[in-house]
């Protein structure tokens, strides 16, 4: 018995009657006819839906494969070009040249190199994670060490941001992976530098809530478009101004989102209600028996004073 439908035959039911007789009555072919061109049908529409998978996946794969060479070729050249810029001049003319004009210079092939080693970090942690090898070590840390080492990290990138702390010493130690959440906030920073004027205000805070810790970014940019909130944690996605896709990997929110997730936390993007500027969410699950050291000792995780 075929199993048709509209546009091609997509399968054969075999019956079979050890009895002599006919196989079938009148009314049971027709039943049975009328079953199978049902079950044609939602067979067709099942392979269509995996076709439509497909193609969406196939779409996707060629978007991140433009965006990956799009950035590489703009984030390697860029830096790249400033780098061998200044070793040439530094290697023709340095006997000509002030101290200071010299120092800049070398101050130039140090930045871009920082810049360079950065970019290619992003990729790796990308592909860890992409990849579902991207495996935490654990461990309690308080959080304003973590805080301060973001801070301190990204203090070339903050520029003359100014810079406001509010994280409680007494917040309870979280177990996480150092390396991965010090990552994740330096990102956040990098971020909200990026797009927030210079000597604008980046403000992080921390608190607890129903069993977890949170920390919020915010700052006073422009904010996030609303039609980009749901995308802005995507790889390789940017936020556009007007017609203009703002500079940067668009690696940085999707590599935060990677390692707190992979921590068990979560996080989160949203815009200030209290004026321009976005806000970023970080939440994390509070470890039900952390150690137990003396609290009231904060001078060894103390945020310090990164303005």
């Amino acid at each position: 018995l075929p199993l048709r439908t509209g546009r091609t035959a997509i399968g054969v039911v075999g019956l079979d009657n050890d009895k002599q007789g006919p196989l079938l009555t009148p009314e049971q072919q027709r039943l049975l006819d009328a079953l199978a061109d049902q079950a044609a049908v939602a067979i067709e529409r099942i392979q269509l839906v995996a076709d439509v998978d497909r193609a969406k996946l196939a779409a996707e794969t060629d978007r991140l494969r433009s965006a990956l060479l799009t950035s590489i070729s703009h984030d390697l050249k860029t830096p790249l070009a400033a780098i061998m810029g200044a070793a040439g001049t530094l290697r023709d003319f340095s006997a000509a040249l002030p101290e200071p004009d010299r120092a800049e210079l070398l101050s130039t092939v140090l930045d871009e190199s920082e810049r360079l080693n950065r970019f290619i970090a992003n990729l790796l942690d990308m592909a860890k994670i992409e990849s579902g090898a991207m495996e935490p070590n654990y461990a309690f840390h308080y959080v304003g060490d973590i805080v301060g080492s973001a801070l301190q990290r990204a203090r070339k990138i903050i520029g003359e941001h100014k810079i406001e702390t509010d994280i409680p010493k007494d917040l309870p130690m979280l177990k996480v992976d150092p390396v991965l959440f010090e990552q994740a906030l330096f990102n956040l920073l990098d971020n909200a530098a990026k797009y927030a004027p210079a000597s604008s205000t980046i403000r992080m805070q921390g608190w607890t809530d129903n069993g977890s810790v949170l920390l919020q970014i915010m700052d006073e940019g422009p904010g996030i478009p609303p039609g980009d909130l749901e995308r802005i944690f995507d790889t390789f996605y940017r936020v556009r101004k007007g017609d203009q896709i703002r500079a940067g990997t668009g690696l940085g929110l999707s590599i935060c989102r990677g390692f707190v997730e992979a921590m068990g936390g979560t996080i989160m993007a949203a815009n200030r209600t209290d004026g321009s500027g976005a806000v970023f969410t970080i939440k994390m699950p509070r470890p039900a028996n952390p150690p137990n050291f003396d609290a009231s000792n904060t001078d060894d995780h103390d945020v310090g004073d990164v303005a």
